[in-house]
Parts: C-alpha cells; structure tokens; sequence
C-alpha cells in the first residue's frame, strides 16, 4: 500500500491567529497544498509542534497582549483579564497554568474547525499543529471542561472525516516549557491505530528519547511523526555543545537515525515552525526520512514549505 506522506512548515505570522476565520483559512490553505499533485489514496499530513500556540495568546486578545516583551508578560496580561470576566476561576484553579485553562475554552472551537476542515478538504490523516493547555472532554451534564488540572503540550490527530483519533500529549519537557507550567503526559495515547495501521506522533524532544521511540516501535508503529519548534538558530552553536552546529546536529542525530534497525518503524516525518513569538525565535528544516535517508528535506531553516513522499507502507 503506498502512502503520501507530507510535513508541512509553517511561519508564524500574527494575522493568521487574530480571528476564527484566520486561523482557518491560514490551516486549510496549507493542508492543501500539501496534498496538490498528491497522487490518489491514504494521506498523511502533519503541522509543527506549536503551530497553534499562538492562538492561546492572540486570539481576540487586547492590543496590550500583543504588544507584550514576552509570552510570560503576555499571560500575565491574559490572566488579569480573564480574573476580570470570571474572578471565581481563581478559587477553581488555583494554580500558575490558570490562564490556559481560561483560555482553551475560547481557543478550542478554532482549532478544532480548522484541522477538521483541513483532514476533510483533503482526505488526509492530519496532525495538528500543538498548543498548551489542559485536555478539554465534553459530556452533556457538564459541557466542555478539562479533563484533569494539568496543563500539557498536546495536539489533536484527525481522521479523513474529520473526526479526532487520539490527542497525544508530549512526555519530556523543556526547560522553557516547564518554565511555561505545563506537565509532563504519560505515554500511552502517543501511538494509536487507523486504517493505514498503527502511526506514533512524539512531540519534538520526545522523539530523541531512544527509550520513546522504542516504545512506539514496540506498539506497532510504523510512521514516527515529530512536530517540531526549535527555539535555537539554525546554523547557530548547538546548546549541548557550542563547537556543533545546531541544525546539523538535529539531521544527523534526528529521526532518520531513530529508525535504523526498527522492528516496524519505518518512516518519519517532522514538520517544524518558524518565525517569531514575542521574544522565541524557531527555526529549523522540514523532512521526509526513512532509516539512514532523507526522502524530503525543506530547501531552507525559515518560511512556509511543505516536504512530502509517496512511500510503500507495509502490511498491517
């Protein structure tokens, strides 16, 4: 069975996350020129990790939260709003991720109309693209709500129909991203079954972890799918070890060496977002890999591309 695969990289740009209808059309447009020229039959399509962060802050928000220096004075400006409209929500929730859960509510509508939208226009298994918050559940005596009081960072996989298949939150977290009052997810609902067979999404730093990848391997997987956000320059001096080049260090100790020697992996996907939020800057080159290959690399660390491969998916 062969499969199309594309990974789509996207910049950040604050028109496209000011308004639903922004959002939207900014999230379709790019699903569909991932699959134009896609060749009939199973899709994939996959966002960036954090693609739909931004939403949490802009969205309907006050030019005082745009104007912030940082995401941290962003939230604090979102948070004394929200306080404003729904002071009890203090006594609900008394804990540093509050604003998240003020806001998801608002947020989630967007997101979920623009990747169902997108899976449907083009008949594509779609990642979506990532944001922070709790986990929202609906149920008729209670309406939307979140399903616990942790905050995590997790996106939504949706079906051809537009459906949600499974909403995989990320494991290992980030200095930042624990500076942000996020949670670390268990594993478990990273790998999940469709009708093209068993796929993995691990969100960026998860997919290094060899013990992960070896999970999803040992669960069947045989598409790894990383939405990626690297807050780091590209050509810049990697973290770890300033004498290493950042992104060289990424191709070369990234997905297309995870796969090597894998019991039913076989192929991976990272999409990853660029451009600037408040005072993060993301860069990095999108790709198509199999074991010890690039299938598809992005031409450039920064902008809009979409990568993609019609790959021969193996028996399930």
């Amino acid at each position: 069975m062969q499969v199309y695969l594309a990974a789509v990289q996207a910049e950040i740009k604050r028109e496209h996350y000011r308004s639903e209808a922004a959002f939207v059309e900014r999230t379709v447009a790019l699903a569909e020129a991932a699959v134009q020229g896609a060749p009939a039959g199973p899709r994939v399509v996959a966002f960036p990790e954090a693609y739909a962060l931004p939403l949490v802050f802009w969205l309907g928000a006050a030019d005082n939260v745009l104007r912030a220096s940082s995401s941290l004075a962003a939230g604090l400006r979102l948070l004394a709003g929200g306080l404003r409209r729904t002071p009890a929500a203090l006594l609900r929730h008394p804990r540093p991720d509050l604003v998240y859960h003020l806001r998801l509510p608002q947020v989630w509508p967007a997101y979920h109309r623009a990747f169902s939208e997108a899976a449907r226009r083009t008949s594509a298994y779609v990642i979506g693209g990532s944001l922070f918050g709790p986990l929202l559940d609906w149920e008729p005596a209670r309406g939307l709500h979140a399903a616990d009081r942790r905050s995590y960072n997790w996106l939504g996989v949706y079906t051809p129909r537009g459906t949600i298949l499974a909403r995989p939150a990320k494991v290992r977290l980030t200095l930042d991203e624990r500076r942000a009052f996020l949670s670390s997810a268990p594993f478990g609902s990273q790998v999940f079954a469709t009708a093209i067979g068993r796929m993995a999404t691990l969100i960026c730093l998860d997919a290094f972890h060899e013990s992960l990848v070896e999970r999803a391997d040992a669960a069947g997987a045989w598409l790894l799918v990383q939405p990626s956000a690297n807050a780091a320059a590209w050509e810049g001096p990697w973290s770890a070890d300033p004498t290493q080049v950042e992104g060289e260090v990424w191709l070369r100790e990234g997905l297309s060496k995870k796969l090597a020697g894998r019991e039913n992996l076989r192929y991976g996907l990272n999409p990853m977002l660029n451009g600037d939020f408040y005072d993060l800057h993301f860069e990095g080159q999108s790709s198509v890999t199999t074991a010890g290959e690039f299938l598809a690399l992005a031409a450039e660390p920064r902008g809009d591309d979409i990568v993609a491969a019609l790959v021969e998916a193996p028996a399930h």
